[in-house]
């Protein structure tokens, strides 16, 4: 490397570095200053990790880590939940510089770095816990890896990429579209296929395997439930085709990545289809096309949600910046830009409520606020019991709302017991295999119902022998939206025995 190669590489990287270390403490300050309440995923997350294993009924181990972690260190603050987001998107960001100067060159580098922490989907994802950010950091850590092993298969690099995927694997089981992208490579490019091909091939697999295997024996004693509710929130309906599904995941990558960055990412697959790209280049569209290519086809099929494909993005970035400041330097930056605003509009609507309100996303922010308040109405019902008798247990009809009033302490501000009534005979989640409500009989006492869901009185009344509606209560969450919940006092239960109704 000359001297003035050497010389631009530095100032991009320190280009790079006041972006991501200005940025992210910008970030880190509107974290704790967000009115936000958790999410009743976040929450989920929160009580996994409060009790370690290698699995839970709808993700692998990870996400629990990380917040047992942050929350070790910092307490259980809904600060301290999500912190782990804006201090690894950074560390991300950083990984996609290195790669994208690996394969490029440092501005390029810069280029893609600052493309992947602008786009509007980590804006918003820095202000949550979610599995997606540990998974995106396996995922650049692996493709990293797999670009040195293609040039220098040195046991370091192969060592690193086999410990990626596992990891991955272990945050979220959509690591596994990273592999298609590794099998084309090595059937079609020489230099993958030398070097994965051979001694270095088997330990990337064994490796992999290593670090997942208790996650597998965890599935194996838990009647595969991680797995088989993965395979469940697919929910392939075959054909007939559901187009619209896919017209709308498409539409909602506009948010995730960006409207014109979009575009541009749209271009460089045309370009590769027309074989007008270097090499290293199409290998990269490889790690792109793949979790956009399944996540379209289950969106064909059945639906998607916005996030599903967003590992694509991981060498999306280093795409568009590649071509874009070649070909399209002025759209590229305007891109860029349009993405900044985005993501400025989204934090501004997060930290100012009124905000959100005045410009119609009220709806968006719904299920983060309110939730104290929802729990002390709660908890002063349930403490003054049912006709004298204390209730036995308080139980929820929804996952969400079970597990954000078990953040927010209803169980142990009534020393009650929060507990989960059951659909179906069939577990549909955590909180149904870990906290069901037990049965009981008419002269066990009543039991506190707390009813998300709409019509569900028959259901009720067929699984209880003497039901009692006793208020609606409704939460302003601003913006004219409530939270809405029917609370009925109940004896005698049994649970159902149908898996469906």
């Amino acid at each position: 490397m000359d001297k003035n190669t050497q010389n631009t590489s530095a100032k991009y990287h320190k280009y790079v570095l006041i972006l991501l270390l200005g940025l992210g403490l910008v970030r880190l300050i509107g974290l704790f200053i967000s009115p936000l309440n958790l999410h009743g995923d976040e929450a989920q997350y929160w009580a996994w990790s409060r009790d370690f294993d290698w699995g839970y009924f709808s993700k692998p181990p990870m996400i629990a880590w990380v917040i047992g972690a942050s929350t070790a260190l910092f307490g259980n603050a809904e600060w301290a939940v999500r912190i782990s987001s804006p201090l690894l998107h950074p560390l991300i960001a950083y990984i996609v510089f290195r790669t994208a100067r690996f394969i490029y060159d440092a501005r390029t580098g810069f280029w893609a770095a600052a493309l992947y922490f602008l786009m509007p989907a980590v804006w918003l994802s820095s202000g949550i816990v979610s599995t997606d950010v540990p998974l995106l950091l396996c995922w650049v850590i692996g493709l990293n890896a797999f670009m040195h092993v293609r040039e220098t298969p040195t046991l370091k690099w192969t060592a690193l990429l086999g410990l990626a995927i596992g990891f991955g694997m272990l945050s979220k089981y959509a690591m596994l579209f990273f592999l298609p992208a590794v099998v084309m490579a090595a059937i079609f490019d020489t230099k993958s296929r030398r070097a994965l091909v051979s001694l270095n091939g088997v330990v990337v697999v064994l490796l992999s395997l290593a670090v997942l295997a208790p996650n597998i024996i965890w599935n194996a004693q838990n009647d595969f439930a991680t797995v088989g509710h993965t395979a469940a929130n697919a929910n392939l309906k075959g054909i007939p085709f559901h187009p619209l599904e896919l017209l709308n995941f498409w539409a909602s990558q506009i948010i995730v990545f960006g409207p014109l960055t979009l575009v541009l990412l749209v271009m460089v697959f045309v370009a590769a289809t027309r074989k007008k790209l270097e090499r290293k280049t199409l290998l990269l569209t490889l790690f792109a096309l793949s979790p956009l290519a399944v996540i379209s086809l289950e969106a064909l099929l059945s639906r998607a949600n916005a996030n599903w494909a967003v590992t694509a993005y991981m060498s999306g970035s280093i795409l568009v910046a590649r071509y874009g400041t070649q070909h399209w330097p002025r759209f590229f930056k305007t891109g860029v830009w349009v993405n900044v605003f985005m993501g400025s509009v989204l934090t501004i609507a997060t930290l100012i409520p009124a905000f959100a309100n005045a410009v119609g996303q009220a709806n968006t922010y719904k299920r983060l606020r309110g939730w104290p308040e929802t729990e002390a109405i709660i908890a002063q019902i349930a403490d003054a019991g049912y006709k004298g008798q204390a209730y036995q247990a308080i139980a929820a009809d929804n996952r969400l709302v079970f597990y954000d009033l078990n953040y927010y302490g209803l169980e142990a501000d009534t020393n009650i017991p929060l507990r989960m009534w059951l659909h179906t005979s069939h577990i549909n989640n955590h909180a149904e295999a870990t906290a069901a409500l037990p049965a009981s009989t008419a002269t066990d006492g009543p039991v506190l119902l707390v009813n998300y869901y709409k019509d569900y009185d028959d259901e009720f009344r067929a699984d209880f022998s003497k039901l009692e509606h006793l208020k609606t209560i409704s939460i302003d969450l601003g913006g004219g939206k409530t939270r809405t919940l029917n609370l009925w006092a109940a004896y005698g239960y049994t649970p159902t025995d149908m898996a469906d109704r």
